[in-house]
């Protein structure tokens, strides 16, 4: 008769016993690879930095151009007013002060001069233009 071995029996076990080495990296070893990485993110985020400082700058430079253009608009928009008020009756004028208008932005005061340009000459082909641009 056969006698019935248990899990736990020694003949459910392995003959001979082996071990796989598992790697682990020295004290030394790991302080080299923290170094490392964080230096790698901390040049990362330097980059970065600079980057962010270049396009800022980039745009501060941008503003203060559109700044200078809206105001050299703006000066030649009292201009062709001051000549219209002097020289009423003159459709170019309407439509320059329109044109100027349009591109600072201001459409009612744009549709206001267009339609004095078109009230002066109805087949003026450049307000018929601008008009539809700015929603006459």
């Amino acid at each position: 008769m056969k006698q019935k071995l248990l899990p736990n029996d020694i003949a459910f076990s392995p003959r001979n016993l082996r071990f796989i080495t598992e790697y682990t990296f020295s004290h030394a070893q790991t302080r080299t690879i923290k170094i490392s990485l964080v230096s790698t993110f901390s040049v990362f985020l330097i980059l970065l930095i600079f980057f962010q400082g270049m396009t800022l700058l980039y745009n501060i430079k941008q503003r203060e151009s559109l700044a200078q253009e809206r105001i050299q608009l703006q000066n030649e928009v009292n201009y062709w007013e001051a000549i219209a008020q002097k020289y009423q009756g003159y459709r170019d004028v309407y439509y320059r002060i329109a044109a100027l208008q349009y591109k600072l932005g201001n459409t009612n005061e744009s549709q206001k001069y267009v339609k004095k340009a078109l009230e002066l000459d109805p087949n003026f082909p450049e307000g018929h233009v601008l008009g539809a641009k700015i929603g006459l």
